[in-house]
């Protein structure tokens, strides 16, 4: 050990890495089949991937055989309780609006995985919660996925989504589910028929006790039906959703970081979008509630209100300064804001433009700084 980490250079990283994995090994007193006895693979792998990330640079290169170190440890342990695994979903409700998406998803993507190892052995009289965790992350991911723009991993994601969230026997957080699928599958451009039937089911599942499920569903159906041309339909499901949003309790609406709460700001924000769709006379009031509403720190929902303006000036002939306006607001995100949810009201505008030789030059040369601005993202 001494020789390799001599020939990397690593400065006495390998020896020191060595000599935790040989501390982790069970001592000879242990009984064969006890619970701690580690499986020798476990170690090899672990071993394994830490001489690998000691001849990388950084720390990162560690994380994978840190995250089998930690593996064997809790082994030894018995695992996080269930306490600690709601406190890490909690970290995560947060962490979607708050950090870069891709962290969000590596991150989960460890958690969840590092989840179905613990799962088997949880005690009966616990399984309800380590279910409800479970449905909880894997829902997460999905919607971190769709918000990134991996549209299609995002699809089989909320169809694992779905199931998990079944097994928690909870029909408002399998309604919760469908809910927030329909919001992403709308910004996804999914077929409206696949956005109503979800929420057919989470007003369905909510019929009896409407809570956020249901307001986020009424919301999705008002967004749909405008883009049906059903201005009444759609206008009637805002009244809905502004009646069933009365009867949240405080720890929902006062909720504004986590996307597992819906505090006015949403709903503000749902009405500014389906009324600029449906080109409404009141749009512009309602952009500018809702502008007034968002507090600091919500950049990315600030934008897409004011592309809901922009959009409003582009329908109404004013081409040149509402995709300029666009561009603007686009440009002043930095690149951990600029979600699917982002570029989808951004090409809105450009579907606002009336039709013309004049302002489709325009378009198409908005159109190309946004698929731009999309390539670079993804590199």
């Amino acid at each position: 050990m001494k020789r390799l980490d001599a020939t990397y250079g690593a400065d006495g990283t390998l020896i020191a890495l060595h000599a935790l994995i040989e501390t982790a090994k069970p001592k000879s007193g242990v009984v064969a089949g006890s619970a701690n006895v580690l499986d020798p693979g476990d170690m090899n792998e672990a071993r394994r991937q830490l001489l690998l990330g000691a001849t990388g640079v950084g720390v990162s290169a560690l994380l994978p055989g840190l995250e089998q170190l930690r593996t064997i440890v809790d082994k030894q342990l018995g695992g996080p309780d269930l306490d600690t695994w709601e406190e890490i979903a909690w970290g995560h409700a947060h962490g979607i609006f708050a950090r870069p998406l891709a962290q969000v998803i590596r991150d989960l993507s460890m958690d969840l995985l590092t989840l179905q190892r613990t799962l088997p052995a949880v005690p009966g009289r616990e399984v309800s919660g380590w279910l409800r965790v479970n449905a909880r992350l894997t829902l997460f991911l999905a919607y971190a996925l769709g918000s990134a723009g991996h549209a299609r991993e995002s699809m089989h994601w909320w169809i694992s989504a779905r199931r998990t969230a079944t097994q928690t026997g909870d029909p408002e957080f399998v309604a919760a589910a469908h809910a927030l699928e329909a919001i992403q599958a709308l910004y996804e451009r999914r077929p409206l028929t696949v956005v109503l039937s979800r929420v057919k089911t989470a007003l369905d599942l909510t019929a009896d006790q409407p809570g956020r499920a249901a307001v986020s569903a009424l919301g999705s159906r008002a967004h749909a039906l405008a883009l049906m041309g059903d201005h009444a339909g759609a206008r009637s499901s805002l009244a809905e959703q502004a009646e069933a949003f009365m009867k949240l309790p405080d720890s929902v609406t006062g909720n504004s970081r986590s996307v597992e709460g819906w505090p006015v700001l949403r709903l503000l924000h749902s009405r500014s979008l389906v009324l600029t769709l449906m080109d409404d006379l009141s749009a512009p009031a309602a952009q500018q509630e809702a502008l007034d509403a968002y507090p600091r720190g919500h950049e990315r929902q600030v934008a897409q209100i004011r592309l809901h303006q922009a959009a409003s000036a582009v329908r109404k002939g004013d081409v040149d300064d509402g995709l300029q306006h666009a561009v603007t607001i686009m440009e002043s995100l930095d690149s951990g804001r600029m979600t699917q949810f982002v570029m989808h009201i951004a090409h809105v505008v450009a579907d606002a433009a009336p039709t013309g030789q004049k302002a489709q030059r325009a378009v198409n040369d908005y159109r190309a700084h946004l698929a731009l601005s999309a390539s670079k993202e993804g590199e």
